[in-house]
């Protein structure tokens, strides 16, 4: 546990140096260049990436300037939604599919980078966002990629960012020629949390750096009916919303008042739960229930980011949810405090006792526990306890679900979410490790997969034992 210890505080000041303004001599300039870049697709389903001929619009000025951003016109072909096979290290082969659904989604990254010559970068700028296909609704498609196109745009009539490094620049150029400026950047990404006949929802994460130790988060959910295009709000959600809303903070607060919320929260006052919590666009639904959030600052200290609160679909049925707002695709359960979850997990018929919280988090003592009738495997099994003191993941951030990644059969897996860093690029990779409880302290691995199980446009599955 040692090794863990120094670890997590190796990741912590890790993660503070690469938001750090550096002290460097600065590199002289004639002007500005400022590169577009528009036409990257994605498509979400596949994970496959199509470039067109990028074009690249460049303008020197002999004064920092800010030009309005130049958009090209993207033409999207046809890409097979064909299985795709994962690279794994375990016994069986893990692979997943795009699910088979009219809603669909296509994502574009849209890019600006403003550079002093040819090497020091003045700020960046980077959009992605999805255009939405409904089969047999397009007036309701239509709906929802309007709304989305309008806070697209919103974010690129914002200069804020753009704005600060100008003068920021400006100031430092002239009165403090030893140091070396720090690029700023903004952001605006949305992430698909749920996508099915009754309901279309995402987080939108706007995020930017303006000097300073550290950026900003903030976050929004988004949650359309795919029926109709509306935008959904709380009050919709419930026949009786003051009880619904009862109900659900009276959930939530039980949360709060574990040991895994008490390790990153201020408190579990529910007058300050509820004045965060429930204002407008703090909540999204996903694959396991309504998602409750803050933004970092609000409910606990800047490390512990953005903290959610789930409320299961189970819960939310007794609550009084919207049978027309049900989710009936996989069976995903969160396990999200160290309370027991009881589930027959191979199908002998008997329950398992579950459990997985983080200890400490946040502090120099974080461990992960992951614990079946008794036996904590994030200890005892070789391959588990090697994945949580991986260097390259940041475990004190690791996310545990019940996964049922194949309805015919009685067993149902357990998903665990990582993210995997690159140090020396500062990229972050979602990983997702599964495993099966054969029963008899029996924890099988079955390999690793690139991305989130809570993807709600794919499908995952075993390919069989691998030889």
């Amino acid at each position: 546990m040692k090794q863990k210890n120094i670890l997590f505080l190796f990741i912590v000041m890790i993660l503070l140096c690469l938001c750090t303004a550096c002290a460097e001599k600065i590199l002289s300039s004639d002007g500005i260049k400022e590169e577009v870049q528009t036409d990257l697709f994605l498509n979400a389903q596949t994970n496959e990436v199509q470039t067109n001929d990028i074009q690249t619009n460049e303008v020197q000025t002999n004064d920092i300037q800010t030009n309005d951003i130049q958009t090209n016109e993207v033409q999207t072909n046809d890409i097979p939604t064909e299985e795709i096979s994962d690279s794994t290290s375990g016994t069986f082969s893990i692979e997943h599919t795009a699910r088979i659904s009219s809603v669909s989604f296509d994502f574009y990254t849209e890019e600006q980078s403003t550079k002093i010559g040819d090497d020091t970068i003045l700020c960046t700028r980077k959009c992605v966002y999805p255009v939405v296909t409904i089969e047999e609704n397009q007036n309701a498609a239509e709906k929802i990629n309007a709304d989305i196109q309008e806070r697209v745009a919103s974010f690129h009539a914002d200069t804020f960012v753009p704005d600060i490094a100008k003068e920021d620049y400006q100031v430092i150029s002239a009165n403090y020629s030893e140091f070396h400026f720090s690029g700023y950047s903004d952001e605006l990404i949305f992430t698909a949390t749920r996508a099915d006949r009754n309901v279309i929802s995402f987080l939108v994460t706007s995020q930017y750096y303006a000097g300073g130790a550290h950026g900003m988060d903030t976050y929004i959910g988004l949650n359309y009916d795919t029926h109709t295009g509306e935008l959904i709000d709380f009050a919709d959600l419930s026949e009786n919303v003051d009880v619904f809303g009862q109900d659900t903070l009276a959930f939530i607060q039980g949360l709060a008042s574990t040991a895994a919320y008490r390790g990153i929260m201020w408190g579990d006052d529910w007058h300050e739960l509820q004045e965060v919590l429930y204002q407008d666009e703090r909540w999204y639904l996903s694959t396991s229930g309504i998602v409750f959030f803050s933004n970092p600052y609000e409910l606990g200290a800047f490390f512990a980011g953005k903290i959610e609160f789930t409320v299961p679909y189970s819960d939310l049925e007794e609550m009084g949810f919207k049978e027309k707002y049900n989710y009936e695709g996989t069976m995903t359960i969160r396990l999200q405090t160290e309370e027991v979850c009881a589930l027959d997990l191979n199908g002998d018929g008997q329950d398992e006792e579950i459990q997985f919280y983080i200890d400490e988090m946040g502090s120099a003592n974080t461990d992960v526990h992951f614990i079946v009738d008794g036996t904590d495997y994030a200890v005892e099994h070789e391959e588990l306890s090697k994945q949580f003191s991986d260097d390259d993941y940041i475990f004190c951030w690791t996310e545990c679900y019940l996964y049922d990644m194949d309805p015919t059969d009685d067993m149902t897996e357990i998903a665990f979410q990582m993210n995997y860093t690159s140090w020396e690029d500062d990229i972050v990779t979602p990983y997702t490790f599964l495993y099966r409880y054969e029963g008899s302290g029996i924890l099988t691995y079955l390999g690793r997969i690139e991305g989130t199980i809570t993807d709600p446009t794919a499908v995952f599955y075993t390919g069989g034992q691998k030889d």
